[in-house]
Protein backbone atom coordinates (compact mmCIF):
# COMPACT_ATOMS: atom_id res chain seq x y z
CA UNK A 1 0.00 0.00 0.00
CA UNK A 2 1.09 3.61 -0.46
CA UNK A 3 2.00 5.62 2.63
CA UNK A 4 2.88 9.33 2.35
CA UNK A 5 6.47 10.12 3.31
CA UNK A 6 6.74 12.37 6.34
CA UNK A 7 10.30 13.51 5.45
CA UNK A 8 12.61 13.05 2.47
CA UNK A 9 14.42 10.31 4.40
CA UNK A 10 11.27 8.18 4.41
CA UNK A 11 11.71 7.52 0.70
CA UNK A 12 14.27 4.83 1.59
CA UNK A 13 16.22 5.18 -1.64
CA UNK A 14 18.76 2.34 -1.81
CA UNK A 15 21.83 4.52 -2.25
CA UNK A 16 25.38 3.17 -2.20
CA UNK A 17 27.35 3.87 0.99
CA UNK A 18 30.57 5.80 0.36
CA UNK A 19 33.05 7.95 2.25
CA UNK A 20 34.16 11.24 0.75
CA UNK A 21 37.81 12.03 1.51
CA UNK A 22 39.75 15.22 0.83
CA UNK A 23 43.14 16.65 1.75
CA UNK A 24 43.15 19.55 4.18
CA UNK A 25 46.35 21.52 4.83
CA UNK A 26 47.87 18.94 7.20
CA UNK A 27 44.94 16.62 7.79
CA UNK A 28 42.54 14.33 5.93
CA UNK A 29 38.84 15.13 6.18
CA UNK A 30 36.12 12.49 5.89
CA UNK A 31 32.36 12.52 5.47
CA UNK A 32 29.93 9.63 5.02
CA UNK A 33 27.82 10.17 1.90
CA UNK A 34 24.49 8.44 1.42
CA UNK A 35 23.46 9.97 -1.89
CA UNK A 36 26.20 10.66 -4.40
CA UNK A 37 25.11 10.07 -7.98
CA UNK A 38 26.06 9.85 -11.62
CA UNK A 39 25.38 12.90 -13.76
CA UNK A 40 26.78 11.94 -17.18
CA UNK A 41 28.76 9.20 -18.92
CA UNK A 42 30.45 11.30 -21.60
CA UNK A 43 32.53 12.72 -20.00
CA UNK A 44 31.89 10.83 -16.72
CA UNK A 45 30.67 13.17 -14.02
CA UNK A 46 29.28 12.69 -10.52
CA UNK A 47 27.50 14.89 -8.01
CA UNK A 48 27.91 15.01 -4.22
CA UNK A 49 26.22 17.27 -1.68
CA UNK A 50 28.14 17.30 1.62
CA UNK A 51 26.46 19.01 4.56
CA UNK A 52 27.87 22.51 5.12
CA UNK A 53 28.18 21.79 8.86
CA UNK A 54 31.00 19.33 8.21
CA UNK A 55 34.60 20.48 7.67
CA UNK A 56 34.92 18.57 4.41
CA UNK A 57 32.62 21.01 2.60
CA UNK A 58 35.07 23.88 3.19
CA UNK A 59 38.03 21.65 2.31
CA UNK A 60 36.52 20.68 -1.06
CA UNK A 61 35.68 24.34 -1.72
CA UNK A 62 39.39 25.17 -1.31
CA UNK A 63 41.11 22.11 -2.79
CA UNK A 64 38.55 21.25 -5.51
CA UNK A 65 39.50 17.56 -5.45
CA UNK A 66 38.22 14.56 -3.51
CA UNK A 67 37.77 10.78 -3.61
CA UNK A 68 34.60 8.70 -3.33
CA UNK A 69 35.44 5.54 -1.38
CA UNK A 70 32.70 2.97 -1.99
CA UNK A 71 32.35 0.46 0.86
CA UNK A 72 31.57 -3.23 0.47
CA UNK A 73 28.82 -4.90 2.47
CA UNK A 74 31.46 -6.54 4.68
CA UNK A 75 32.67 -3.11 5.84
CA UNK A 76 29.47 -2.26 7.74
CA UNK A 77 31.17 -1.82 11.14
CA UNK A 78 33.77 0.57 9.71
CA UNK A 79 31.02 2.58 8.01
CA UNK A 80 29.10 2.92 11.30
CA UNK A 81 32.26 4.16 13.04
CA UNK A 82 32.71 6.81 10.34
CA UNK A 83 29.07 7.94 10.66
CA UNK A 84 29.43 8.24 14.45
CA UNK A 85 32.82 9.97 14.55
CA UNK A 86 32.68 13.46 16.02
CA UNK A 87 31.87 16.00 13.33
CA UNK A 88 34.47 18.59 14.41
CA UNK A 89 37.28 16.29 15.53
CA UNK A 90 40.61 16.67 13.70
CA UNK A 91 42.64 13.62 12.75
CA UNK A 92 39.67 11.42 11.87
CA UNK A 93 41.85 8.89 10.04
CA UNK A 94 43.89 8.24 13.20
CA UNK A 95 40.74 8.02 15.33
CA UNK A 96 39.16 5.50 12.96
CA UNK A 97 42.32 3.51 12.25
CA UNK A 98 41.54 3.22 8.54
CA UNK A 99 44.27 2.43 5.96
CA UNK A 100 44.88 5.59 3.95
CA UNK A 101 47.19 6.66 1.16
CA UNK A 102 47.57 9.74 -1.01
CA UNK A 103 47.37 9.19 -4.75
CA UNK A 104 50.43 11.10 -5.94
CA UNK A 105 49.04 11.58 -9.44
CA UNK A 106 46.11 13.64 -8.14
CA UNK A 107 47.15 14.59 -4.60
CA UNK A 108 43.95 13.03 -3.25
CA UNK A 109 43.82 10.91 -0.08
CA UNK A 110 41.80 7.69 -0.30
CA UNK A 111 40.94 4.58 1.71
CA UNK A 112 43.06 1.74 0.33
CA UNK A 113 40.76 -0.97 1.70
CA UNK A 114 37.38 -0.46 0.02
CA UNK A 115 35.38 -1.83 -2.91
CA UNK A 116 35.93 1.03 -5.34
CA UNK A 117 37.65 4.42 -5.38
CA UNK A 118 36.54 7.26 -7.65
CA UNK A 119 38.93 10.24 -7.90
CA UNK A 120 37.15 13.49 -8.77
CA UNK A 121 37.74 17.16 -9.55
CA UNK A 122 35.12 19.86 -8.96
CA UNK A 123 33.83 21.68 -12.02
CA UNK A 124 31.04 23.66 -10.39
CA UNK A 125 29.80 24.33 -6.84
CA UNK A 126 26.13 25.16 -6.30
CA UNK A 127 24.86 26.61 -3.01
CA UNK A 128 21.54 24.93 -2.19
CA UNK A 129 20.91 25.89 1.45
CA UNK A 130 22.29 23.63 4.15
CA UNK A 131 24.11 21.55 1.52
CA UNK A 132 26.55 22.47 -1.24
CA UNK A 133 26.22 20.51 -4.48
CA UNK A 134 29.53 19.77 -6.23
CA UNK A 135 29.33 18.82 -9.91
CA UNK A 136 32.59 16.99 -10.51
CA UNK A 137 34.54 15.33 -13.30
CA UNK A 138 35.76 11.76 -12.74
CA UNK A 139 39.54 11.60 -13.06
CA UNK A 140 39.82 7.85 -12.53
CA UNK A 141 37.85 4.92 -11.08
CA UNK A 142 39.52 1.87 -9.51
CA UNK A 143 38.06 -1.47 -8.44
CA UNK A 144 39.60 -3.42 -5.55
CA UNK A 145 39.96 -7.07 -6.56
CA UNK A 146 39.82 -8.15 -2.89
CA UNK A 147 36.09 -7.31 -2.87
CA UNK A 148 35.19 -8.86 -6.25
CA UNK A 149 32.53 -11.12 -4.73
CA UNK A 150 30.89 -8.49 -2.50
CA UNK A 151 28.11 -6.07 -3.35
CA UNK A 152 28.24 -2.42 -2.26
CA UNK A 153 27.05 -1.48 1.22
CA UNK A 154 23.73 0.39 1.09
CA UNK A 155 23.22 3.50 3.18
CA UNK A 156 19.92 2.36 4.79
CA UNK A 157 21.89 -0.59 6.23
CA UNK A 158 23.90 1.77 8.43
CA UNK A 159 21.80 4.93 8.83
CA UNK A 160 19.61 5.80 11.78
CA UNK A 161 20.09 3.35 14.65
CA UNK A 162 21.63 0.33 12.92
CA UNK A 163 20.86 -3.07 14.44
CA UNK A 164 23.54 -4.92 16.38
CA UNK A 165 22.39 -8.06 14.58
CA UNK A 166 21.84 -6.97 10.96
CA UNK A 167 21.22 -10.45 9.53
CA UNK A 168 18.50 -11.27 12.06
CA UNK A 169 16.94 -7.82 11.63
CA UNK A 170 16.98 -8.23 7.86
CA UNK A 171 15.26 -11.62 8.03
CA UNK A 172 12.60 -10.22 10.37
CA UNK A 173 11.95 -7.21 8.10
CA UNK A 174 11.64 -9.42 5.02
CA UNK A 175 9.32 -11.84 6.79
CA UNK A 176 7.05 -9.06 8.04
CA UNK A 177 6.94 -7.44 4.60
CA UNK A 178 6.40 -10.59 2.52
CA UNK A 179 3.76 -11.99 4.87
CA UNK A 180 1.61 -8.89 4.50
CA UNK A 181 1.70 -8.11 8.23
CA UNK A 182 3.40 -4.79 7.56
CA UNK A 183 0.67 -3.63 5.16
CA UNK A 184 -2.09 -4.81 7.48
CA UNK A 185 -0.59 -2.85 10.37
CA UNK A 186 -0.27 0.27 8.20
CA UNK A 187 -3.90 -0.04 7.08
CA UNK A 188 -5.06 -0.43 10.69
CA UNK A 189 -3.11 2.63 11.83
CA UNK A 190 -4.31 4.69 8.87
CA UNK A 191 -7.97 3.88 9.68
CA UNK A 192 -7.48 4.93 13.29
CA UNK A 193 -5.71 8.16 12.41
CA UNK A 194 -7.92 9.07 9.48
CA UNK A 195 -6.65 11.02 6.51
CA UNK A 196 -3.19 12.43 7.19
CA UNK A 197 -1.92 15.59 5.53
CA UNK A 198 1.86 15.64 5.38
CA UNK A 199 3.91 18.82 5.14
CA UNK A 200 7.05 17.22 3.66
CA UNK A 201 9.06 20.43 3.51
CA UNK A 202 8.28 21.47 7.11
CA UNK A 203 8.85 17.99 8.56
CA UNK A 204 12.19 17.62 6.77
CA UNK A 205 13.31 21.03 8.04
CA UNK A 206 12.27 20.26 11.64
CA UNK A 207 14.00 16.87 11.66
CA UNK A 208 17.29 17.77 10.07
CA UNK A 209 17.33 20.92 7.98
CA UNK A 210 18.89 24.33 8.64
CA UNK A 211 18.40 27.79 7.26
CA UNK A 212 21.39 29.91 6.24
CA UNK A 213 21.13 31.77 9.55
CA UNK A 214 21.10 28.49 11.48
CA UNK A 215 24.11 27.18 9.56
CA UNK A 216 25.99 30.39 10.36
CA UNK A 217 25.11 30.06 14.07
CA UNK A 218 26.26 26.42 14.20
CA UNK A 219 29.52 27.23 12.41
CA UNK A 220 30.24 30.31 14.53
CA UNK A 221 32.65 28.36 16.83
CA UNK A 222 34.25 26.75 13.76
CA UNK A 223 33.61 23.65 11.65
CA UNK A 224 36.65 21.97 13.23
CA UNK A 225 37.71 22.07 16.90
CA UNK A 226 41.45 22.79 16.99
CA UNK A 227 41.60 23.62 20.69
CA UNK A 228 43.42 20.49 21.86
CA UNK A 229 47.21 20.73 21.62
CA UNK A 230 48.17 17.92 24.03
CA UNK A 231 46.96 14.33 24.18
CA UNK A 232 47.22 11.36 26.56
CA UNK A 233 50.02 8.90 25.75
CA UNK A 234 49.05 6.33 23.16
CA UNK A 235 51.41 3.65 24.48
CA UNK A 236 52.51 2.20 27.79
CA UNK A 237 56.03 3.12 28.99
CA UNK A 238 58.67 0.57 28.01
CA UNK A 239 60.27 -1.83 30.47
CA UNK A 240 63.69 -0.52 31.48
CA UNK A 241 66.53 -1.76 29.34
CA UNK A 242 69.15 -0.76 31.91
CA UNK A 243 69.42 0.12 35.57
CA UNK A 244 68.46 3.63 36.64
CA UNK A 245 69.68 5.06 39.91
CA UNK A 246 66.91 7.26 41.31
CA UNK A 247 66.63 9.23 44.54
CA UNK A 248 63.34 10.41 46.02
CA UNK A 249 63.86 13.77 47.73
CA UNK A 250 61.30 14.29 50.48
CA UNK A 251 59.98 11.89 53.10
CA UNK A 252 56.62 13.43 53.88
CA UNK A 253 53.40 11.67 52.99
CA UNK A 254 53.83 12.30 49.29
CA UNK A 255 57.56 11.55 49.26
CA UNK A 256 56.91 8.21 50.93
CA UNK A 257 54.29 7.47 48.29
CA UNK A 258 56.76 8.32 45.51
CA UNK A 259 59.23 5.91 47.07
CA UNK A 260 56.63 3.12 47.13
CA UNK A 261 55.72 3.75 43.49
CA UNK A 262 59.31 3.69 42.26
CA UNK A 263 59.92 0.48 44.23
CA UNK A 264 57.03 -1.08 42.26
CA UNK A 265 57.81 0.55 38.93
CA UNK A 266 60.61 -1.67 37.65
CA UNK A 267 63.13 -4.14 39.10
CA UNK A 268 65.94 -2.24 37.38
CA UNK A 269 65.46 0.81 39.64
CA UNK A 270 68.19 1.38 42.22
CA UNK A 271 66.22 3.40 44.74
CA UNK A 272 67.64 5.94 47.21
CA UNK A 273 65.91 8.24 49.68
CA UNK A 274 66.84 11.79 50.65
CA UNK A 275 65.64 13.96 53.54
CA UNK A 276 66.72 15.91 56.61
CA UNK A 277 65.33 13.82 59.49
CA UNK A 278 67.62 10.78 59.62
CA UNK A 279 65.24 8.65 61.64
CA UNK A 280 62.39 9.15 59.19
CA UNK A 281 64.64 8.89 56.13
CA UNK A 282 66.05 5.58 57.36
CA UNK A 283 62.56 4.25 58.07
CA UNK A 284 61.24 5.12 54.61
CA UNK A 285 64.37 3.64 52.99
CA UNK A 286 63.96 0.39 54.92
CA UNK A 287 60.23 0.05 54.18
CA UNK A 288 60.74 0.65 50.45
CA UNK A 289 63.78 -1.58 50.12
CA UNK A 290 66.02 1.31 49.08
CA UNK A 291 69.74 0.71 48.51
CA UNK A 292 70.63 3.65 50.72
CA UNK A 293 69.78 7.16 51.80
CA UNK A 294 71.19 10.68 51.96
CA UNK A 295 70.87 13.46 54.51
CA UNK A 296 70.59 16.65 52.46
CA UNK A 297 69.90 17.20 48.77
CA UNK A 298 73.49 18.31 48.14
CA UNK A 299 74.79 14.83 48.92
CA UNK A 300 72.20 13.15 46.70
CA UNK A 301 72.94 15.23 43.61
CA UNK A 302 76.70 14.77 44.11
CA UNK A 303 76.55 10.96 44.29
CA UNK A 304 77.49 9.24 40.98
CA UNK A 305 75.08 6.36 41.67
CA UNK A 306 72.12 8.74 41.29
CA UNK A 307 71.11 9.56 37.72
CA UNK A 308 67.74 11.11 38.47
CA UNK A 309 65.75 12.65 41.29
CA UNK A 310 62.07 12.76 42.14
CA UNK A 311 61.30 15.98 43.99
CA UNK A 312 58.40 15.52 46.43
CA UNK A 313 59.06 18.79 48.25
CA UNK A 314 57.04 21.83 49.31
CA UNK A 315 56.12 23.92 46.28
CA UNK A 316 58.40 26.84 47.08
CA UNK A 317 61.47 24.54 47.15
CA UNK A 318 60.98 23.19 43.63
CA UNK A 319 62.99 25.86 41.76
CA UNK A 320 66.17 25.71 43.85
CA UNK A 321 66.15 21.88 44.07
CA UNK A 322 65.54 21.40 40.34
CA UNK A 323 68.25 23.85 39.34
CA UNK A 324 70.70 22.24 41.76
CA UNK A 325 70.01 18.84 40.22
CA UNK A 326 70.33 20.15 36.66
CA UNK A 327 73.66 21.78 37.47
CA UNK A 328 74.89 18.35 38.58
CA UNK A 329 73.64 16.74 35.37
CA UNK A 330 70.75 14.90 37.02
CA UNK A 331 67.33 14.30 35.47
CA UNK A 332 64.35 15.57 37.49
CA UNK A 333 60.75 14.55 38.06
CA UNK A 334 59.16 17.38 40.05
CA UNK A 335 55.80 17.14 41.77
CA UNK A 336 53.06 19.40 40.52
CA UNK A 337 52.85 22.33 40.34
CA UNK A 338 56.17 22.86 38.60
CA UNK A 339 56.56 26.13 40.55
CA UNK A 340 54.55 28.91 42.14
CA UNK A 341 55.38 31.50 39.48
CA UNK A 342 56.12 31.49 35.76
CA UNK A 343 59.51 33.12 36.35
CA UNK A 344 60.51 30.23 38.61
CA UNK A 345 59.22 27.67 36.11
CA UNK A 346 61.15 29.36 33.29
CA UNK A 347 64.35 29.28 35.35
CA UNK A 348 63.90 25.54 35.97
CA UNK A 349 63.22 24.81 32.30
CA UNK A 350 66.19 26.92 31.21
CA UNK A 351 68.53 25.14 33.64
CA UNK A 352 67.47 21.70 32.38
CA UNK A 353 67.77 22.76 28.76
CA UNK A 354 71.26 24.18 29.37
CA UNK A 355 72.37 21.00 31.15
CA UNK A 356 70.77 18.70 28.57
CA UNK A 357 68.75 16.92 31.25
CA UNK A 358 65.11 15.86 31.53
CA UNK A 359 62.66 17.97 33.51
CA UNK A 360 59.22 16.35 33.81
CA UNK A 361 56.28 17.39 35.98
CA UNK A 362 54.60 14.57 37.92
CA UNK A 363 51.05 15.10 36.65
CA UNK A 364 49.04 11.90 37.05
CA UNK A 365 46.08 13.21 35.00
CA UNK A 366 48.20 12.87 31.90
CA UNK A 367 48.41 9.13 32.55
CA UNK A 368 45.00 8.47 34.10
CA UNK A 369 43.38 5.73 31.96
CA UNK A 370 39.85 7.13 32.34
CA UNK A 371 41.01 10.44 30.82
CA UNK A 372 42.55 8.58 27.89
CA UNK A 373 39.36 6.55 27.36
CA UNK A 374 37.23 9.71 27.57
CA UNK A 375 39.33 11.36 24.85
CA UNK A 376 38.82 8.29 22.63
CA UNK A 377 35.09 8.18 23.32
CA UNK A 378 34.67 11.87 22.46
CA UNK A 379 36.66 11.58 19.23
CA UNK A 380 34.61 8.52 18.28
CA UNK A 381 31.41 10.54 18.65
CA UNK A 382 29.94 8.94 21.79
CA UNK A 383 28.92 12.29 23.28
CA UNK A 384 28.46 14.10 19.96
CA UNK A 385 29.73 17.64 20.34
CA UNK A 386 31.15 18.05 23.88
CA UNK A 387 29.52 21.10 25.44
CA UNK A 388 30.48 20.99 29.12
CA UNK A 389 33.06 19.44 31.40
CA UNK A 390 32.10 19.58 35.07
CA UNK A 391 34.52 18.88 37.93
CA UNK A 392 33.77 18.34 41.61
CA UNK A 393 37.00 17.73 43.52
CA UNK A 394 38.48 18.13 46.95
CA UNK A 395 36.87 16.92 50.16
CA UNK A 396 36.99 17.84 53.81
CA UNK A 397 40.56 18.83 54.65
CA UNK A 398 42.36 21.28 56.98
CA UNK A 399 45.90 21.83 55.66
CA UNK A 400 48.64 22.68 58.11
CA UNK A 401 52.31 23.70 58.01
CA UNK A 402 53.61 25.03 54.70
CA UNK A 403 50.40 23.87 52.97
CA UNK A 404 48.43 26.43 54.98
CA UNK A 405 50.66 29.25 53.70
CA UNK A 406 49.55 31.05 50.57
CA UNK A 407 53.10 32.23 49.96
CA UNK A 408 54.73 28.80 50.22
CA UNK A 409 51.93 26.94 48.44
CA UNK A 410 51.48 29.49 45.69
CA UNK A 411 47.83 29.79 46.66
CA UNK A 412 45.33 27.37 48.14
CA UNK A 413 43.00 24.70 46.82
CA UNK A 414 43.09 26.06 43.27
CA UNK A 415 46.87 25.71 43.00
CA UNK A 416 46.98 22.35 44.77
CA UNK A 417 44.01 20.55 43.18
CA UNK A 418 43.02 22.84 40.35
CA UNK A 419 46.30 22.30 38.53
CA UNK A 420 45.35 18.59 38.15
CA UNK A 421 42.00 19.35 36.59
CA UNK A 422 43.38 22.07 34.35
CA UNK A 423 45.54 19.33 32.82
CA UNK A 424 42.49 17.06 32.51
CA UNK A 425 40.61 19.92 30.85
CA UNK A 426 43.39 20.52 28.34
CA UNK A 427 43.55 16.81 27.50
CA UNK A 428 39.81 16.21 27.21
CA UNK A 429 38.36 19.48 25.92
CA UNK A 430 41.30 21.63 24.83
CA UNK A 431 42.90 24.94 25.68
CA UNK A 432 40.58 27.42 27.42
CA UNK A 433 40.48 31.02 26.21
CA UNK A 434 38.95 32.72 29.28
CA UNK A 435 38.54 32.03 32.99
CA UNK A 436 36.25 33.40 35.69
CA UNK A 437 36.79 32.48 39.37
CA UNK A 438 34.64 33.18 42.41
CA UNK A 439 35.11 32.11 46.02
CA UNK A 440 32.73 31.22 48.84
CA UNK A 441 33.19 32.25 52.48
CA UNK A 442 36.42 31.09 54.15
CA UNK A 443 35.64 28.66 56.98
CA UNK A 444 39.22 27.61 57.72
CA UNK A 445 40.86 30.84 58.83
CA UNK A 446 44.04 28.96 59.79
CA UNK A 447 45.10 28.86 56.11
CA UNK A 448 45.94 32.01 54.16
CA UNK A 449 45.17 30.54 50.73
CA UNK A 450 41.65 30.09 49.35
CA UNK A 451 39.70 27.12 50.71
CA UNK A 452 36.90 26.89 48.15
CA UNK A 453 36.41 28.25 44.62
CA UNK A 454 34.23 27.88 41.57
CA UNK A 455 36.05 28.16 38.25
CA UNK A 456 34.42 28.70 34.86
CA UNK A 457 36.41 28.23 31.66
CA UNK A 458 35.22 29.13 28.15
CA UNK A 459 36.58 28.32 24.70
CA UNK A 460 36.14 30.07 21.37
CA UNK A 461 35.33 26.59 20.01
CA UNK A 462 32.05 26.63 21.87
CA UNK A 463 32.51 24.56 25.06
CA UNK A 464 32.64 25.52 28.72
CA UNK A 465 33.92 23.90 31.90
CA UNK A 466 32.86 24.37 35.50
CA UNK A 467 35.03 23.30 38.43
CA UNK A 468 34.05 23.19 42.08
CA UNK A 469 37.25 22.85 44.13
CA UNK A 470 36.79 22.79 47.88
CA UNK A 471 38.35 21.63 51.13
CA UNK A 472 35.44 23.02 53.14
CA UNK A 473 33.28 19.89 53.16
CA UNK A 474 32.92 16.30 51.93
CA UNK A 475 32.36 15.44 48.27
CA UNK A 476 29.96 12.58 48.84
CA UNK A 477 29.71 9.82 46.22
CA UNK A 478 29.95 11.42 42.81
CA UNK A 479 32.16 11.35 39.72
CA UNK A 480 34.98 13.87 39.79
CA UNK A 481 34.67 14.56 36.04
CA UNK A 482 31.50 14.70 33.91
CA UNK A 483 31.63 15.39 30.16
CA UNK A 484 28.27 16.31 28.60
CA UNK A 485 27.46 16.52 24.90
CA UNK A 486 24.42 16.48 22.66
CA UNK A 487 24.56 12.69 22.15
CA UNK A 488 25.69 11.43 25.55
CA UNK A 489 27.36 11.95 28.92
CA UNK A 490 30.52 10.42 30.41
CA UNK A 491 31.09 9.99 34.17
CA UNK A 492 34.69 9.47 35.31
CA UNK A 493 35.19 8.10 38.81
CA UNK A 494 38.41 8.49 40.82
CA UNK A 495 40.15 5.23 41.80
CA UNK A 496 37.76 3.15 39.66
CA UNK A 497 38.55 0.65 36.92
CA UNK A 498 35.54 1.74 34.90
CA UNK A 499 33.75 4.80 33.59
CA UNK A 500 30.06 5.28 32.83
CA UNK A 501 28.45 6.26 29.55
CA UNK A 502 24.88 7.52 29.29
CA UNK A 503 23.86 7.68 25.61
CA UNK A 504 21.09 10.03 24.50
CA UNK A 505 19.44 7.18 22.59
CA UNK A 506 17.20 5.20 24.95
CA UNK A 507 18.55 1.80 25.95
CA UNK A 508 16.45 -1.31 25.10
CA UNK A 509 15.17 -2.06 28.64
CA UNK A 510 13.88 1.44 29.54
CA UNK A 511 12.49 1.73 25.99
CA UNK A 512 10.48 -1.46 26.48
CA UNK A 513 9.30 -0.44 29.95
CA UNK A 514 8.08 2.92 28.65
CA UNK A 515 5.14 1.13 26.94
CA UNK A 516 3.77 -0.10 30.25
CA UNK A 517 0.48 1.49 31.30
CA UNK A 518 -0.55 3.22 33.46
CA UNK A 519 2.30 5.70 32.92
CA UNK A 520 3.02 6.08 36.66
CA UNK A 521 3.93 2.38 36.84
CA UNK A 522 6.39 2.75 33.96
CA UNK A 523 7.98 5.74 35.72
CA UNK A 524 8.48 3.70 38.87
CA UNK A 525 9.97 0.75 37.02
CA UNK A 526 12.43 2.76 34.91
CA UNK A 527 15.62 3.48 36.88
CA UNK A 528 18.44 5.83 35.79
CA UNK A 529 20.90 2.92 36.01
CA UNK A 530 19.09 1.20 33.14
CA UNK A 531 20.34 3.90 30.78
CA UNK A 532 23.93 3.48 31.99
CA UNK A 533 26.57 1.65 29.98
CA UNK A 534 29.45 0.78 32.33
CA UNK A 535 32.75 0.40 30.49
CA UNK A 536 35.70 -1.41 32.01
CA UNK A 537 39.12 0.23 31.85
CA UNK A 538 41.78 -2.41 31.13
CA UNK A 539 44.60 -0.70 33.06
CA UNK A 540 45.27 -1.77 36.65
CA UNK A 541 46.88 1.63 37.37
CA UNK A 542 43.56 3.46 37.50
CA UNK A 543 45.02 6.72 38.88
CA UNK A 544 48.01 6.86 36.53
CA UNK A 545 50.69 7.41 39.17
CA UNK A 546 52.61 4.22 38.39
CA UNK A 547 52.54 4.89 34.65
CA UNK A 548 53.79 8.41 35.34
CA UNK A 549 56.83 7.05 37.21
CA UNK A 550 57.52 4.41 34.55
CA UNK A 551 57.43 6.99 31.77
CA UNK A 552 60.00 9.14 33.57
CA UNK A 553 62.29 6.14 34.18
CA UNK A 554 61.95 5.00 30.55
CA UNK A 555 62.81 8.49 29.29
CA UNK A 556 65.95 8.50 31.47
CA UNK A 557 66.99 5.00 30.36
CA UNK A 558 66.33 5.70 26.67
CA UNK A 559 67.86 9.20 26.77
CA UNK A 560 64.75 10.87 25.31
CA UNK A 561 62.18 13.45 26.32
CA UNK A 562 59.08 12.13 28.11
CA UNK A 563 55.64 12.16 26.49
CA UNK A 564 54.77 15.21 28.60
CA UNK A 565 57.41 17.85 29.13
CA UNK A 566 58.00 20.67 31.59
CA UNK A 567 56.28 23.09 29.21
CA UNK A 568 52.98 21.31 29.82
CA UNK A 569 53.37 21.84 33.56
CA UNK A 570 54.25 25.49 33.01
CA UNK A 571 51.09 26.01 30.97
CA UNK A 572 48.97 24.41 33.73
CA UNK A 573 50.37 26.89 36.25
CA UNK A 574 49.92 29.79 33.86
CA UNK A 575 46.19 29.03 33.58
CA UNK A 576 45.91 28.71 37.37
CA UNK A 577 47.62 32.09 37.79
CA UNK A 578 45.11 33.56 35.32
CA UNK A 579 42.48 32.15 37.66
CA UNK A 580 43.98 34.01 40.58
CA UNK A 581 43.88 37.22 38.54
CA UNK A 582 40.18 36.64 37.98
CA UNK A 583 39.58 35.87 41.66
CA UNK A 584 41.21 39.19 42.58
CA UNK A 585 39.46 41.27 39.91
CA UNK A 586 36.07 39.58 39.91
CA UNK A 587 35.95 39.44 36.10
CA UNK A 588 36.91 37.29 33.13
CA UNK A 589 40.63 36.96 32.35
CA UNK A 590 42.16 35.77 29.07
CA UNK A 591 44.27 32.61 29.31
CA UNK A 592 46.62 33.39 26.46
CA UNK A 593 49.80 31.35 26.20
CA UNK A 594 52.99 33.27 27.01
CA UNK A 595 56.56 32.15 26.47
Amino acid sequence: MRVPAATIWDTRIQTVCAVISAQDEDDVELWMSGNFGQVSLNDPRVIINPNRLYPIEQVIQRKRRFAINVFAVGQRDAAIRIINVRRRTPGKTAVLGLPFAVEAKYGIPYITDCLRTVFCEVEEALETGDHTVFLSRVLESRRNANYATQRPLLYPEVSGSPSRYPRISGLVRRAVTMSGVKDQLRQFLQKRRGKVTVDLQKNTYVEGGQTDAEVAAILQPGSKDLGRVIAPPGRAPAVLSKTVGLCVAGVGQWGSYHAQLFAQADPKVDLYICGRDERRVATVARLCGAKGYFLGLEKAVADPRVQALSLALPHHLHPSAAQMAAAAGKHVLVEKPIANTLAEADAMISAARKAGTILMVAEDMHFRPAVREAVKAIAGGDVGEPLYMNVHAGGLRRPGGWQASKELMGGGVMMDIGVHYVRALRLIMGEPDRVLVTGAMQLNTKMSGEESVQVLFASRYGWQSHMLLSWAGPRGHCPDIVIAGDRGVLHLWPRSKFYDYYPAATQPLPAALSYIRPAWLAERLIKPEMQRVRRTIPDADCLGYLSEMREFLAAVAEDRQPVTGAGDGRRDVEIILNGYESLASGGWVDTKLTT
